[in-house]
């Protein structure tokens, strides 16, 4: 073999091995998620954090609504500019923990009363501690939430 083929082959070998080291830790970030059923919860809502909880046609919403949004959703790669707008903690159907119970599954929304960058945005966390995941939706995807959010009386805050 000659020394450039050598060469060639080693510079091909390096860049395909990075490129698929690099896939490897990407590709888990494209796949679309699989939502456990929710099957109770509550809602926290505006700067005083008023709390419900969710009725069953409002967790049956929320169900439909996960059910219909399983991709695009990708990790949080910058620090949200506060703790969101509403916050829904949600009890699971899935097996318990360690700890002998499921562990609440967090959604934050984010509806524009904190941060107008943010408008239509959700956040998932599947446990504490988890990769947080994200996505902004367009104004009639994230309709649904909304309604949910402004069903509560809230002291609304002026944009920053």
């Amino acid at each position: 073999m000659k020394r450039e083929t050598a060469f060639l082959l080693g510079f091909l070998a390096i860049t395909v091995g990075t490129s698929a080291v690099l896939w490897s830790f990407a590709v888990p970030n494209f796949r679309p998620l699989n939502f456990p059923r929710m099957t109770a919860g509550t809602i926290s809502v505006g700067p005083m954090r008023t709390q419900r909880a969710l009725s069953a046609d409002e967790i049956r919403t929320v169900n439909d609504w996960l059910d219909h949004h399983h991709g695009g959703w990708g990790p949080l790669g910058q620090t949200p500019p506060s703790s969101g707008d509403a916050t829904m903690v949600l009890t699971t159907d899935r097996p318990a923990g360690s700890a002998g119970k499921a562990e609440p599954y967090t959604i934050t929304l984010w509806t524009g009363i904190s941060a107008a960058d943010w408008n239509d945005t959700v956040f998932l966390e599947d446990r504490p501690g988890s990769v947080i995941r994200i996505q902004k939706f367009p104004d009639h995807d994230f309709a649904i939430l909304r309604r949910m959010v402004d069903q509560q009386s809230y002291e609304r805050s002026a944009f920053p």
